[in-house]
């Protein structure tokens, strides 16, 4: 991924895994979006967002498990993604509006989220190179759909300041993902992630009646 044809986006990783190419897809989509022009940063943003949670979710608690990552590497990672997050958390606040953000740089912001989202993917590919040799093929596939599955309902906005880790950072992940998808459709901002599918429910009687829906006719058996 280039920036303005003249930078790469970090050492990206080459590999058939299931796992590694779902991932590296939003670090793709992010720089996409950071290169396309001025409206797109919020896109960026989005996707930034939603695949730290989601591999917050996923990802790193297997590499924990699985690879046996020292404490200090761990640190290191939360560390990074914690700057990767709060640089997102600035250039939201520019974006949507915020008075006090407003007068930022809008190129220099950029670069810095480049230069973070670097940082941050030196750790996850090593991370996703390990566990891509660990990993037998199914273990990989089921891993990269619960990734999948954690980005369609994760947080679209970046909160760097709540719990990540944990029971209180799963309660965390779920309260976030509601409110900011609420404050989405407020905003009528465009999210461009994948949707979670959902099954249109059919009103009943009194919804029918304040969407002044005909009900179908029910035949008496009796009759």
């Amino acid at each position: 991924m280039s920036r303005k044809n003249d930078r790469k986006l970090g050492p990206l990783v080459r590999s058939d895994s299931a796992l590694v190419s779902v991932v590296e897809n939003a670090h793709e989509q992010a720089g996409a979006a950071l290169t396309a022009g001025a409206s797109s940063p919020l896109d960026a943003v989005v996707w930034l967002s939603a695949h730290l949670a989601a591999v917050g979710r996923t990802i790193t608690p297997v590499a924990t498990r699985r690879l046996g990552e020292t404490a200090a590497v761990r640190r290191e990672g939360h560390r990074r993604d914690l700057e990767l997050e709060r640089i997102l958390r600035i250039a939201e606040r520019r974006h949507s509006g915020d008075m006090l953000a407003s007068g930022l740089n809008g190129e220099r912001l950029r670069t810095s989220i480049l230069s973070r989202l670097d940082a941050h993917a030196e750790i996850e590919h090593t991370r996703l190179a390990a566990l891509a040799d660990l990993l037998d093929d199914e273990e990989q596939r089921a891993l990269a759909e619960a990734y999948v599955d954690a980005l369609k309902k994760a947080p679209t906005r970046p909160h760097p300041y709540l719990p990540h880790r944990g029971l209180s950072g799963a309660i965390a992940f779920r309260v976030n993902a509601a409110r900011d998808r609420l404050l989405d459709t407020m905003d009528s901002r465009h999210v461009p992630l994948p949707r979670a599918p959902h099954e249109a429910r059919r009103p009943g009687r009194w919804g029918s009646y304040l969407l002044g829906q005909m009900q179908p006719e029910v035949l008496d058996p009796a009759r």
